[in-house]
């Protein structure tokens, strides 16, 4: 059995309160995720990459279909499926080590125990000097990487990041896809990362899910070996990601 799974997940928004029109964009999606998997999902921007991962999440629920964890039913968010969204999510008015500490307040663990897992996560992300920092004195990496120790010190089996990276500059993005990396070796969680970058997608992932335009399908994946070398110029890792950009759907959107 999969970790994760949607079965024929649909979602769709009413366009009025009757419910007599409506705007799918997810279209029975199924899709299986297995424990420790790192899976990237691309496509179109409105293809549907967002919903499937706040389905998962539990912030919303498929119109038709069903999403599961371990088997059971998915009805509301759950520690144990933590998020990194796309905008910064810090409390400004706490530090670093006062908003790891916030997520851990209904753990139920012991003080001591919370304290360790605070320290534990916030070294493993390299911010242990920057526990007593606010956020405005942090940059846009570093306070990912403080949402990425959140996730880490709850334990959360799953980490879905809705584009975490994609405002930081291009030097920030690499240098933080590439400690992503060494900390999914180390730790295995099960990551359901969304990009609009193949090229992050390839350099991270173990498989990359391709969603066609609205509404969304899944029309292609690729696995991809651990041990590919995907440095700059690896010419295979260059040949799977053109694959990908030429199987990308042409878009209906315009100006």
């Amino acid at each position: 059995m999969a970790l994760i799974e949607l079965r024929a997940a649909t979602k769709a928004y009413y366009a009025d309160r009757a419910k007599t029109s409506a705007r799918i964009v997810l279209d029975e999606v199924d899709l299986a995720i297995e424990e420790g998997e790192f899976v990237s999902l691309v496509g179109p921007s409105g293809c549907g990459k967002t919903v499937t991962l706040n389905l998962i999440a539990g912030f919303e629920t498929p119109t038709a279909g069903e999403v599961c964890f371990k088997g059971e039913t998915i009805v509301a968010p759950g520690p144990e499926r933590g998020v990194v969204f796309q905008e910064y999510s810090l409390l400004p008015w706490l530090t670093v080590a006062g908003n790891v500490d916030y997520a851990l307040v209904s753990s139920g663990l012991p003080k001591e125990r919370r304290l360790t897992a605070r320290n534990e996560a916030l070294a493993a992300v390299g911010l242990a000097e920057y526990a007593e920092h606010r956020p405005n004195l942090l940059s846009g990496g570093m306070k990912q990487r403080v949402a990425i120790a959140r996730l880490l010190a709850m334990d959360s089996e799953v980490f879905l990041m809705d584009e975490p990276f994609s405002a930081l500059d291009e030097q920030t993005r690499i240098a933080l896809d590439q400690s992503l990396v060494e900390l999914w070796k180390e730790k295995r969680k099960t990551v359901v990362f969304v990009t609009h970058s193949i090229s992050e997608a390839v350099l991270l992932s173990t498989r990359v899910v391709l969603y066609s335009d609205t509404p969304g399908r899944i029309i292609g994946e690729w696995k991809i070996p651990e041990g590919l070398d995907r440095s700059a110029g690896c010419a295979e890792a260059e040949a799977l990601r053109r694959e990908i950009v030429e199987a990308l759907p042409v878009t209906t959107c315009g100006f």
